[in-house]
This record gives C-alpha cells, sequence and structure tokens, in this order.
C-alpha cells in the first residue's frame, strides 16, 4: 500500500489508544482476520504540517505484536513527481535511512520491512545500490502489460518483459518483480477481469495508495474498502495466501 502518511498524522493529532481506533488500519486488521491479509504499507517520511519525527513511540508494543501481518517501509522524503530518477547515493541513502530509522522508533525493528516500492518506481544506479546499503532486498515496481509495457528502476527491457510476465529476477543484490494490479486505477468489475486473466501464475501482486481512501480526497474512492474485499475474497477462493514480498524472495 503506496503513499502512507496521513493516518500517521490523524493518529498523533487523536491521541488514540490503539493504532486500529484510526479507521484506515481497522479495515485492514478486519481484511487480516477474515483473509489472513498481509500488509505492508511503503510510507513518506513527511506531509505538510507533521513528519514521521512527531509520530508517537507510545503504540511501539502494538507495532511489534502484529509484525507478523503488519510491516511499515520507506517510499518517499514526501509527495512529489519522480523523486529519485536523477537522484545521487546520498540523496537515496539519507532518505531512506532516515525513515527506516523512525520506522524502528515507534514500532520496532521487527515492523521494518526487507522490500520496497520506491515513489514513481524510477531510481538510478546508484541510488538503488544505497537502498541495498539500506538492507532493502527486494523491489516491486511497475511494468505494464503486453500491450502497453513500461519499466522501471532503469531496467532493460530484455529483463523488464520477463519480470512483467510473473518472474522474479534478481539483479545485482536487488529482487525485483511486478505489481500487477494498482486497485485505484480500475473498477471492482475490471479488477476481477484482470485477477481471472493471471490465475494461471503462482503470485499475483496488488497496490493502492492509501490517499484514495479519504472523503476530503479530490480522487476520492467510497469503495475503496469494496476493491480491496473483492481482490482478497477472490484471491483466497482461488487458493492464493497472503504472504510479503520479503517472504517470496527467501
Amino acid at each position: 500500500m503506496d503513499d502512507n502518511i496521513r493516518f500517521f498524522k490523524e493518529i498523533t493529532e487523536n491521541g488514540y489508544q490503539s493504532i486500529f481506533e484510526h479507521p484506515y488500519l481497522a479495515m485492514y486488521k478486519r481484511m487480516h482476520e477474515e483473509f489472513g491479509l498481509k500488509v505492508q504499507l511503503n510510507v513518506f517520511y513527511r506531509t505538510e504540517g507533521f513528519d514521521l519525527s512527531q509520530m508517537s513511540d507510545a503504540y511501539r508494543a502494538e507495532w511489534e505484536k502484529n509484525y507478523d501481518w503488519l510491516k511499515l517501509s520507506f517510499h518517499s522524503d514526501f509527495e512529489n513527481v519522480k523523486p529519485y530518477e536523477f537522484s545521487d547515493y546520498n540523496e537515496v541513502y539519507k532518505d531512506c535511512k532516515r525513515v527506516n530509522e523512525q520506522i524502528k522508533r515507534f514500532a520496532s525493528s521487527a515492523a521494518l520491512a526487507k522490500t520496497t516500492t520506491l515513489h514513481f518506481c524510477l531510481a538510478t544506479e546508484e541510488g538503488i545500490r544505497a537502498l541495498a546499503d539500506n538492507h532493502i532486498s527486494g523491489l516491486l515496481g511497475l511494468f505494464g502489460d503486453k500491450e502497453n509495457p513500461r519499466t522501471s528502476y532503469g531496467i532493460d527491457e530484455g529483463s523488464a518483459d520477463k519480470i512483467r510476465n510473473g518472474k522474479l529476477l534478481k539483479i545485482g543484490k536487488i529482487h525485483f518483480a511486478s505489481i500487477d494490479i494498482v486497485l485505484n486505477c480500475f473498477s471492482t468489475e475490471e479488477i476481477i477481469a484482470q485477477l481471472k486473466a493471471l490465475t494461471e501464475r503462482s503470485g499475483i501482486r496488488v497496490m493502492i495508495h492509501e490517499q484514495y481512501y479519504y472523503a476530503d480526497y479530490q480522487y476520492y474512492q467510497p469503495d475503496f474498502e469494496e476493491k480491496l474485499k473483492a481482490t482478497f475474497s477472490f484471491l483466497t477462493e482461488h487458493g492464493y495466501e497472503s504472504i510479503f514480498f520479503e517472504d517470496s524472495i527467501q
């Protein structure tokens, strides 16, 4: 789940007794209980009026208790377009380390994921090396499909074609795989149709963005939870089990 930052701000402002009092996390907890869902939240360091250094560590034990199905990882410094397309080693290393340190502070090392999706899925070779030096072992990216191919992280088209067709490739120290469906880009009916076309694969990777959950967002999707429930209902009915990307690497 990409672009996460708002719920941290709201938990801090509201002083909840539990992180699951926030409706966004409560929704994922319901899906975990119903479908065995494992959730990775890729997070920004900051947004307007808030950054992760302000997140309370009062919930640390709760994050640690739920690490087996709920993890956090670095996504970007903040919401901006193609933040690391031309970035050098130092910028990516610094931004990733700062987010990782905050996650370990308020949520524990156990809650820190070993994989991520970089914001906009673009990085230089130096940037990817910086991620590896921050102990990231896997990157999910957007590779399009046969009709509309694309690539991520500067990967050559030959390798990108294998990844978009379901392969997990290790290039250097990093394992790469594709995000097969970005749920907020499609209707529930379109999502199910795409899932049906992918059921010959042993693994299907799905993603959605936090901001579409909120009613005051300009592109708010009132069926946000419905899309998730339909997706994971379909997948569990077809024999899929939810796992973290890092576990598929192992």
